[in-house]
């Protein structure tokens, strides 16, 4: 298996003597209907993973794609980075004890995801493999339950030392383990560690009563989980993440490929949104995603013209929007962050001010050389009443501590209440006169 690492928005050469060979990037254009859409951009003779970051692995080539937005980091510092927005963000259980001592290891991104997947489901079969009660139909030489009346006429009438009964019996052989089973089969051929792959054989060895999902057999989600399986609902949803990374070539039927990409922009808003989401619960206000939900204008009928939904938005008490919220995944490559806005986002910003009468509007970005919280980076929009457009950084390189959420509290939230109390009483001025 020949390992390539690629960077997001990173191109890779095509040809001899270049990062892809001829025959690579064929094969990863035969399979590119079947990642995610926009997710791969080409020229001439270069190809690009756009805003995606994970792991491809196509005939005998696995490439890793990871965040280009901290070129000063190792590769494994960046793999921390990518892991700790993942735990963070909540798409991977329990992920922060891998990402200790990151920084000195040489392991690849996706033995990484497949070794935590392996702790995870040692972790819940040291306290016992699941399972359930079968009812099953078989002919004993003494009663077991209760007798098949109909059965025991039908194949035993002449053989009254044979019984046919009906009993139930607690079995593994059941549609969860049988998931995790398939999910293991399927990483024990991805993992490139010859010690790993030691410790997957060996996980197998506790489900060699229980068979793998057979086709078209529905995998039982964590939320299918009844009460005595629900310890196992981390496990079960990262054997969703592989199973469903997993595809067939169409042409020859047999499997050639599997990926395990994240968008990176959505990841970045989640990210952002689960540091928030306490901070502002402090301060009395809560945190809404993707919402609240409001047409920027109405048509003549009445209709509503162009949905907003804002990435995050802070409501107070009353449900009112006390600074509206939009996360941006991108470096800002001017020396002063305020003159490397974009029109685009500045105009998004205004519009969401004026759809949501809010005074407070704030652009989040991941934190950079130019953007720290030790720097307050405010704008103010000449609006009626004005608006202050706010630049924020969010730490994205390393587990944040209570200092670190201490440090986002102080510089992002009180400047929000303070400018949002500055408009009311603004307000208030205005219709005194």
């Amino acid at each position: 298996m020949r390992h390539l690492t690629a960077f997001e928005h990173g191109w890779l050469g095509i040809g001899d003597g270049q990062d892809l060979q001829t025959a690579e990037a064929d094969a990863l254009a035969a399979v590119e209907h079947q990642l995610p859409a926009g997710c791969l951009e080409w020229r001439r003779q270069s190809v690009k993973f756009a805003q995606f970051c994970g792991v491809v692995q196509v005939d005998g080539l696995q490439i890793e794609v990871l965040p280009k937005l901290f070129p000063h980091q190792t590769e494994a510092q960046q793999r921390g980075t990518l892991l700790n927005m993942l735990a963070r963000a909540g798409d991977l259980e329990g992920m922060e004890a891998i990402t200790a001592g990151l920084a000195t290891s040489q392991t690849t991104l996706l033995d990484l995801f497949i070794r935590h997947f392996a702790q995870l489901l040692e972790r819940q079969l040291q306290q016992g493999m699941l399972r359930d009660y079968r009812d099953i139909e078989g002919t004993l030489g003494q009663v077991r339950g209760r007798i098949d009346v109909v059965r025991q006429q039908r194949e035993n009438l002449f053989k009254p030392q044979r019984i046919a009964c009906r009993y139930s019996e607690l079995v593994a052989d059941i549609p969860v383990n049988r998931l995790l089973h398939s999910a293991l089969q399927l990483v024990g051929t991805l993992a490139t560690s010859p010690l790993l792959q030691q410790r997957l054989r060996s996980l197998r060895k506790r489900f060699a009563g229980v068979a793998t999902l057979a086709p078209h057999e529905h995998a039982p989600e964590a939320s299918d989980l009844n009460r005595l399986q629900r310890r196992y609902a981390g496990v079960v949803d990262l054997a969703h993440l592989f199973l469903s990374g997993q595809f067939l070539d169409p042409r020859s039927g047999r499997q050639r490929a599997f990926s395990l990409l994240f968008n990176m922009n959505q990841l970045f808003e989640r990210y952002t949104a689960a540091v928030l989401r306490p901070i502002a619960r402090q301060c009395g206000l809560r945190l809404v995603e993707q919402g609240p939900r409001r047409y920027l204008g109405h048509d003549e009928a009445g209709r509503g013209r162009v949905l907003m939904r804002p990435d995050i938005a802070l409501l107070d008490g009353d449900g009112r929007p006390v600074a509206i919220l939009d996360a941006k995944w991108k470096r800002l490559e001017a020396r002063e962050p305020l003159s490397g806005l974009s029109p685009a986002d500045l105009y998004q910003m205004a519009s969401y001010s004026a759809a949501y009468r809010c005074t407070t509007v704030c652009l989040l970005y991941p934190e950079q050389a130019g953007l720290n919280n030790n720097r307050r980076h405010q704008l103010r929009l000449d609006s009626h009443p004005p608006t202050f457009l706010a630049l924020q950084s969010i730490p994205i390189a390393q587990v944040l501590g209570e200092q670190d959420l201490n440090l986002l509290a102080d510089s992002l939230l009180p400047a929000a209440l303070l400018s949002h109390a500055f408009s009311g009483d603004l307000a208030a001025s205005e219709s005194v006169r």
